[in-house]
């Protein structure tokens, strides 16, 4: 069992920050359809991340600082604020028509069986497992390229880019403040650190995609292909890493 690095736990919550934030009632209305997508699930999930990370920084930070730190991050993912910024940009992003085509896909039983992976995949529990090191997987060559199909379309490394840098920013942001502008201790922003995410994540994208949806059968992985790339997929995709963005940056 070979090692699963810290930084690609965060993309974990991109794998189920990206892919069903719509599953439930044929009504284009982005609330109803954010909360029966099982979206809700993943916030509770990211929320128990952050809490993990309050707590990691508070043994290696001064008390002011950990208390800064803490303050800043529940503002910052303030839970409700984390859930109106998300479905606001689902609203804008997307016409009533492809919300429609996300529905239809997505209340099928291909659909709830996607959602069932993605969020038994966020769990803390989950992540606690894959922190250890990911389970050997023999994959056909079949198999595989449909993992690699998969990794192209689905946004799931920018979203674990956005989701690390907002966590791992929160120490150097509440120094700061603390500081109040007497020094400046870098924060890790800027192009150079999401390319080093990005590098850091890639080795790890096609074995991650491959565990969490381990129980779909090829027939489904390709069906689940298929809708990645047609137009409502590519517009769906496109609204959900636009509004993780907006919910993480406030």
């Amino acid at each position: 069992m070979r090692p699963f690095p810290l930084s690609s736990l965060w993309f974990i919550f991109a794998a189920l920050l990206l892919c069903s934030l719509y599953a439930g009632h044929a009504s284009a209305n982005p609330a109803e359809l954010y909360q029966q997508s099982g979206m809700a699930q993943h916030q509770q999930h990211f929320q128990a991340a952050l809490q993990s990370a309050q707590q990691r920084y508070a043994r290696q930070l001064p008390p002011a600082v950990q208390e800064t730190l803490v303050r800043n991050s529940s503002q910052r993912f303030e839970p409700q604020g984390m859930h109106d910024r998300a479905q606001a940009r689902l609203a804008l992003a997307m016409e009533p028509a492809a919300i429609q085509q996300a529905l239809t896909f997505f209340n099928s039983p291909l659909g709830s069986k996607i959602v069932s992976a993605e969020t038994r995949a966020s769990a803390p529990a989950s992540v606690a497992a894959m922190q250890q090191g990911l389970p050997a997987q023999q994959l056909s060559a079949e198999r595989r390229a449909l993992i690699e199909r998969l990794a192209t379309r689905l946004p799931a490394l920018e979203l674990g880019v956005e989701v690390s840098m907002a966590l791992t920013g929160l120490a150097a942001q509440s120094a700061n403040d603390l500081l109040g502008g007497l020094m400046k201790i870098p924060q890790q922003g800027g192009s150079e650190s999401r390319d080093r995410l990005r590098e850091q994540m890639r080795p790890n994208l096609s074995d991650t995609l491959a565990y969490i949806y381990r129980d779909l059968d090829d027939d489904e992985l390709t069906r689940f292909a298929e809708w990645t790339e047609s137009a409502g997929g590519q517009s769906f995709y496109r609204a959900t890493e636009q509004a993780v963005r907006d919910a993480l940056n406030p």
